[in-house]
């Protein structure tokens, strides 16, 4: 809207009719943009004007421009920033209004164009800087300028400054206003969107999902958050959850909308998209997240993040049904080695031996915990691999063998969780404890019919061949050759996968440090048959 420029001065009781109306305008549910807009018209109607503008404060001191009337042209947010040494920056600085009739008086040193794609309409002569206060602070400043030498009286100074007070006090509910908005919708601690603006936003995008553009819920949930607080202390915990929160923040953008949804747990609502998109997605955020770690001066221990997804319409039709699924896919993420979980993820457990009467010890140990589990299932799937390459069983021993590569940690459901999921390093007293999982392996298997050979195999998976292993502390020949066996395969799944306390190495670092024990820890001859294989897998 065009403003209206007076000619001449402003007459005395003008003052009261404009105070008015500005107390109306300021009471009214106007933005801040709307505001300032509104002001300005106001203001040009009752004192000469050719620029009026309103600047804020900010908290770094690079304080700038964000409404500007200049000679007709409007400028909304301008982010124009204040020049050192200019009179708005100096009214904010010292709480106090700066005005004058001429440029000797307000701007002694000179002014420079606040356009500066406009310079020529640098032609104040009168002007009048006054402080928007509130709460005893410096909000920012509101200037009004006049190419009339002459133009302004002590009253009409006053004036604006009391209309530069109330602005003050509307820039600071607004930002009060903003930060309860923001309380409300976004985590404290992290940042992201809280559950409740997860679910607004999810309810949203139900509305536009199709079966060709569906939209993904992904959930994220730290398996080990709990043992990072009681191992390390809660802030190190919340540091754990502020890298978490960094790495989701990278993927925010207009269809994807990252957010906390629980202590230790996070969600990802990616917005209608091809559902090959989606699943490219979720390998992404994945793969991102898979880079974190917990870094100490001396440990390096992953943070393992179980993940589960669901694409609607095509899984469910409600936000309640939706979650509630892709919770039951977090949770069987977390028992197959935080693998993402979507639809036609959810698969069987692939057992490759019959454990028939050890069923419910069996899935008490799969149960366990997710490490306890991933590390089982790789063992057993390794074995069979190896097996089926050059060790040449017969069918009793590879029965057994397949057996107590599954069952070779059964002994840690004796075990506190302290012990078996602590990320980082056991203590001293706590490797103790740790050492005995063997022989209360032993005792469990022992217990079951038909398992005695798998039990003895198991209570040995830790012996030396140079007889400094544990519990019996028994050497070469006399040790079972599949227990032989079972600690290469343990050992090396150890390595090459992320473990509760250490990050996963490479294979070629895991097979050179299998032979570098050979002969002392391992059995030689049959360290030789275990590389020999892998090394032919990465011929093929």
């Amino acid at each position: 809207m065009e403003h209206v420029k007076v000619g001449g001065r402003s007459q005395p009781g003008s003052d009261r009719l404009l105070m008015r109306q500005a107390a109306t305008l300021l009471a009214a549910d106007l933005s801040l943009g709307e505001l300032f807009e509104r002001l300005t018209e106001m203001l040009a109607e009752y004192i000469d004007s050719s620029v009026v503008f309103i600047a804020l404060a900010r908290p770094d001191g690079r304080h700038s421009i964000e409404y500007l009337y200049d000679h007709g042209d409007i400028r909304r947010y301008p982010h124009i920033e204040l020049p050192q040494g200019s009179r708005a920056r100096e009214v904010i600085r010292l709480g106090a209004a700066i005005w004058g009739n001429t440029p000797e008086v307000w701007a002694p040193a000179g002014s420079t164009a606040i356009n500066l794609d406009r310079p020529w309409t640098n032609d104040s002569l009168s002007a009048m800087f006054v402080p928007m206060t509130a709460g005893g602070a410096t909000l920012g400043c509101l200037s009004v300028q006049s190419v009339r030498a002459q133009a302004y009286e002590q009253f009409e100074v006053d004036s604006v400054a009391a209309i530069g007070h109330f602005l003050g006090v509307a820039v600071q509910n607004q930002r009060m206003y903003q930060e309860l908005q923001r309380t409300a919708e976004y985590d404290r601690l992290t940042g992201l969107a809280n559950y409740a603006k997860l679910s607004r936003e999810i309810d949203a995008a139900l509305g536009q999902a199709t079966s060709v553009a569906p939209a993904a819920i992904v959930t994220f949930n730290i398996v080990n958050f709990t043992m990072f607080n009681e191992v390390y202390g809660y802030l190190e915990g919340e540091s754990v959850l502020l890298r978490v929160a960094d790495a989701l923040r990278e993927f925010d953008d207009a269809d994807t909308l990252a957010g906390r949804s629980g202590s230790d747990s996070f969600m990802v609502l990616l917005r209608a998209a091809a559902p090959d998109t989606v699943r490219s997605s979720v390998a992404r955020i994945r793969e991102r997240l898979a880079e974190l770690a917990y870094v100490s001066r001396d440990q390096n221990v992953p943070v393992s993040l179980a993940c589960g997804y669901v694409l609607a319409p095509l899984d469910g039709g409600s936000r309640r049904e939706l979650l509630a699924r892709c919770a039951q896919r977090t949770r069987r993420s977390r028992m197959r080695a935080c693998e993402p979980i979507g639809p036609g993820h959810e698969g069987t457990l692939a057992l490759h031996a019959s454990f028939e009467g050890l069923e419910t010890v069996l899935q008490a140990m799969l149960d366990r915990d997710p490490y306890t589990r991933a590390h089982a299932l790789q063992a057993h799937a390794v074995a069979k691999e190896w097996s089926e390459y050059n060790l040449a069983l017969d069918r009793a021993a590879l029965s057994t063998f397949l057996q107590a590569s599954l069952l070779h940690d059964i002994g840690t459901l004796l075990l506190p969780d302290s012990v078996v999921v602590r990320p980082g390093r056991l203590d001293a007293e706590q490797q103790i404890d740790m050492r005995k999982h063997a022989a209360f392996g032993r005792s469990i298997l022992a217990g079951h019919s038909g398992y005695e050979l798998v039990a003895e195999i198991v209570g040995q998976h830790h012996e030396r061949w140079d007889g400094a292993g544990y519990p019996d502390g028994i050497a070469g020949e006399t040790i079972h050759p599949l227990a032989r066996a079972i600690a290469i395969v343990e050992a090396f799944c150890s390595m090459i996968f992320d473990r509760p306390y250490h990050r996963a190495t490479s294979e070629d670092a895991a097979l050179l440090e299998l032979q570098r024990c050979s002969g002392s820890q391992f059995d030689p001859a049959l360290v030789e048959r275990f590389v020999n294989w892998r090394e032919s897998l990465a011929i093929r």
